[in-house]
Parts: structure tokens; sequence; C-alpha cells
């Protein structure tokens, strides 16, 4: 039925295997029906030069398309990137205004100051910052309130913005990009 050494697995997955088999011309339906019988699925396959030779500029086609494409997604990105990033930096100064003048008040005297450090000395630079600037805190208005009440209700509506880390001064990260 099926010309000797003539079954080729293709491709395979989990669930599925794609075999090419070469079968004579007076057994075929013979052997159709016995795939169907053991529910093996056949696609007969016609080879036709002019569709493999259309597939194949097709292909060359959709390379030159993908090149194209490609190359204008990195100009774009990389545009759209430096941009994304300038306005991410002025909105940390902006926030960084805000914060300053909502804790120290006015007149907004402050000194910004970026500082990047190596990755092994990020705790340091932390603490080394806290005790610097930790005269910043005394500044704070303390409120001593007889009442707990008040306190439970100040830390129920403010929950969330209580639970971040507390510096005596202001801090905002920046993602580097190297």
């Amino acid at each position: 039925m099926v010309v000797p050494r003539s079954a080729v697995k293709i491709t395979a997955d989990d669930d599925y295997a794609l075999y090419s088999v070469v079968v004579f011309k007076k057994v075929h339906d013979d052997f159709a029906q016995k795939l169907r019988e053991n529910k093996f699925i056949l696609r007969d396959f016609t080879y036709d030069e002019s569709a493999l030779s259309r597939q194949q500029q097709e292909l060359a086609v959709a390379e030159v398309t993908e090149r194209e494409l490609w190359t204008e997604l990195l100009r774009l990105s990389r545009t759209n990137f430096s941009e994304a990033y300038q306005v991410l930096v002025h909105l940390k100064v902006a926030r960084l205004f805000v914060e300053s003048v909502l804790r120290y008040g006015l007149p907004a005297e402050y000194v910004g100051l970026i500082i990047k450090p190596e990755p092994k000395t990020t705790k340091k630079t932390l603490s080394v910052l806290t005790t610097h600037f930790s005269y910043l805190g005394k500044t704070q208005g303390k409120q001593s309130d007889s009442s707990g009440a008040g306190v439970e209700d100040f830390a129920g509506e403010y929950q969330t913005i209580m639970e971040q880390e507390f510096l005596d001064f202001v801090l905002f990260e920046i993602p580097w990009i190297d």
C-alpha cells in the first residue's frame, strides 16, 4: 500500500503529528478508508510549481516589509522614549516642589538633588541622607491630642499614604536606563 521508507514525520506537537506518505494510485482509496477507520485525518497534496513560487515571492515581500516596519518602530521608539522619560522627570520635579511646599511651607526654600548611588551602596546612601537631613523632621508639628478617636479616624482615611515609608526629606526614585 505505502511506498517503503516514504513516511516522513514533518512536525509534531503535544496532540498531533504531521506525516508525509507516498502511496500508489490504485490503493489510494483503500488507504484513505483505513486512515479514517483509525481516526486519522487525510489531506491530499498536489504539487504546484506556480503556488510554490507565489508563496516564495510573498515571503520575500513580507521580509522586506518587516525590515521596513522594524526600522520605523526603532526610530519612533527612540524618539518617543526620550520624550516620555523627559516628561517623567518633569513630573517628578513638579511633585518634588509640591511635596516640599506641603511639608515645609512657604517660602519655598529648598534644594533638589539627583543622586545616582551604586547598587551596592543604596542602603548606605539612604542612611547617610537620613542622618544628614534629620533636622528637618523636628520642624514638623507634632500634635498631641488627648482623645485617641481623632488619630484613628485620620489613620483610617489616609491609611495608604501612611503605609508608605516616611522620611524627614522628600525622596522620589527615577528609574535609571543605561
